[in-house]
């Protein structure tokens, strides 16, 4: 298995706060893993998600496992982070936080006639900016399966 050290952003009791979290993994390709879990140490607690071929599920795992008042602020956990209703490739979501998208329907147009921002909208699922926000349904359509109990 290899392994990277990433700077991993979290919430913890409302404050923002960066963590060296370990990513192991199985480098299947050039651009593909598989068999991906992390390890961080949250104080005296070292905390391991499960294994899965995933990184979108392993990063969900992840959070399973912290305590209740710490979660993951990434792109991934974000209010503006959206994943491409066509089929999305491993680790990549898209920032959409200047639109105002109301449903699935809103998500496809936009992403079926967007133009060339889209690849400057393209982010990786643990990044993060000052714009974070966890996602609230209430507050804005996010497509993205964040809030999911499907583990």
């Amino acid at each position: 298995m290899k392994v990277d050290s990433l700077d991993v952003y979290y919430m913890i009791d409302g404050n923002i706060s960066n963590k060296q979290t370990k990513m192991y993994y199985e480098q299947i390709a050039k651009d593909e893993v598989n068999s991906i879990y992390f390890e961080v140490q949250m104080n005296d607690r070292q905390i391991k998600s499960k294994l899965n071929a995933s990184m979108e599920y392993a990063i969900k795992y992840l959070q399973k496992e912290l305590p209740n008042h710490i979660s993951i602020a990434c792109c991934q956990s974000c209010l503006h982070g959206n994943f491409n209703p066509f089929g999305d490739v491993e680790n990549e979501i898209f920032c959409l936080k200047d639109k105002r998208l109301n449903n699935r329907a809103d998500v496809v147009e936009w992403f079926s006639t967007s133009d060339l921002s889209l690849e400057t909208r393209r982010r990786k699922l643990l990044d993060f900016c000052s714009d974070f926000k966890h996602i609230s349904q209430n507050e804005k359509y996010t497509y993205n399966d964040w809030d999911s109990e499907n583990l």
